[in-house]
């Protein structure tokens, strides 16, 4: 073999600075929610749901074309326009005065993210072997989910002031703090873009596969394009399949926690706001931890246990999250035990998505299909996690988060457990078939010359 890919730290960081914009993005609502609802009358819990509900499908059915666009074109081009041009539309979200302006300005401004997602699995997947695939969706995420603990802690300042403290007036009312809250956001997306833009490097498609080197990678991206009718080749793999389902169950429940805590922390166990948005810092601060050891165990458990380590790992966590999440909302008052509680739950419960199925994806699809099969799953389990919550946060309004987490949230992960266990026949043949695939195109491109 020649060079490998070069550049991965800067690819890596930049790209990673891009998921932290659009990750602080995407929670900016649901922590700015609970002064939004004091500010804005008649709002209720199922109305958030609805409103961030209808993006999520909305981004979810673009979600697909991103994903084209992605392995058709420049990845590089497609994260600097989903990050920057959609990014700042958040700005729109800060002069909302109705309902409905925050929901055409939330769903316009989050258009975006369905971008980023597809093109950076993809050119990640090119930056680092099948091996390493783990610790990389690990590392990138765990940097892109520290946009959870910078918009929990900024949006917490930021309220804080409006809530004032013990003998201190308000520095801000509580309407303005919650629009600058997302004119913030929208400023550090167009940042995000300035940086991608300026750093990134795009390597040639395939060219961290353990058959190719750079110069042969070269050559096979241009001969083995992507063409829409091979999407039916991702819609046949049975891994990429089975990973839909796992992951809509796991999704669900991820939703549950990271959108609604704030306002469960407020409404079901009484803190203030800026209380429960700081608490939802600290808790983010294991789901960063969790994202970066469960890549780095799935790889392990990959080469310990070959075609089966990963999905060991995935039920692994789900066995652990059950129990924790079920005590955080049945057993525990103080805001330590809920944040210890909380930060365990966060710890484990993007492993069998990001550590897990996400490689597996990686590990199965052709370079050119990557990127679109990353969005098809985007689609079906975004999309049809936020319809599930929506029908949670109904029911939440009727009886309780608590409930809503206790019987949705352990109850989806309970299925995607069960879910699991059908990718062990699967995965090791659709493995095998790609690596055959690799090796076919080395030996046409070489005999190409």
């Amino acid at each position: 073999m020649n060079e490998k890919p070069t550049g991965r730290a800067r690819n890596l960081l930049s790209v990673g600075f891009g998921y932290l914009v659009n990750t602080a993005q995407e929670l900016s609502l649901p922590l700015l929610f609970p002064a939004i609802k004091q500010s804005i009358g008649g709002l209720t819990n199922a109305h958030l749901a609805v409103i961030d509900g209808v993006r999520v499908i909305v981004q979810t059915l673009l979600s697909p074309l991103w994903g084209m666009a992605s392995d058709f074109g420049s990845r590089k081009l497609t994260l600097v326009i989903g990050t920057g041009m959609w990014g700042t539309l958040v700005i729109l979200c800060g002069f909302a005065q109705e309902v409905w302006h925050l929901l055409v300005a939330w769903v316009i401004a989050c258009l975006g993210i369905g971008a980023l997602v597809p093109a950076g699995f993809s050119m990640l997947a090119d930056l680092y072997p099948p091996r390493e695939r783990g610790k990389a969706i690990g590392m990138l995420n765990a940097i892109g989910m520290s946009g959870i603990i910078v918009a929990a802690l900024g949006f917490g300042a930021i309220i804080g002031l409006a809530e004032g403290g013990e003998g201190s007036a308000p520095a801000l009312s509580l309407d303005a703090a919650w629009r600058i809250g997302f004119f913030g956001v929208g400023g550090l997306s167009l940042l995000a873009a300035l940086v991608m833009a300026v750093f990134v490097r795009e390597p040639p498609r395939g060219s961290a596969e353990p058959e190719m080197d750079e110069f042969l990678a070269e050559l096979a991206a241009s001969q083995f394009r992507f063409r829409v009718q091979d999407i039916k080749v991702i819609l046949k793999t049975r891994t990429v399949l089975l990973s839909f389902v796992m992951g809509f169950f796991v999704l669900t429940s991820l939703f549950l926690l990271y959108k609604f805590f704030a306002t469960w922390m407020v409404e079901d166990m009484g803190f203030r706001q800026s209380s429960a948005d700081m608490a939802f810092g600290a808790v983010i601060l294991g789901l960063v931890a969790g994202t970066l050891l469960g890549g780095v165990l799935a790889d392990r458990a990959e080469r310990r246990w070959p075609n089966r380590g990963r999905v060991l790992v995935a039920q692994f966590a789900i066995l652990m999250v059950i129990p924790l999440m079920a005590l955080l909302v049945t057993s525990v008052e103080s805001l330590g035990a809920i944040v210890a509680l909380a930060g365990g739950v966060a710890f484990f419960i993007e492993w069998p998505r990001r550590a897990a199925l996400q490689p597996m994806i990686q590990n199965v699809m052709p370079p050119e299909l990557r990127g679109t099969a990353l969005a098809l799953a985007e689609f079906f389990q975004g999309g049809l996690a936020s319809i599930l919550l929506i029908f949670l946060a109904v029911f939440s309004d009727r009886f309780s988060l608590s409930q809503a987490m206790l019987y949705g949230g352990c109850g989806c992960l309970a299925l995607g457990l069960l879910a699991g266990f059908a990718l062990y026949p699967v995965y090791g043949p659709d493995l095998a078939r790609l690596r055959a695939q690799m090796a076919g195109r080395r030996e046409q491109v070489e005999k190409d010359g």
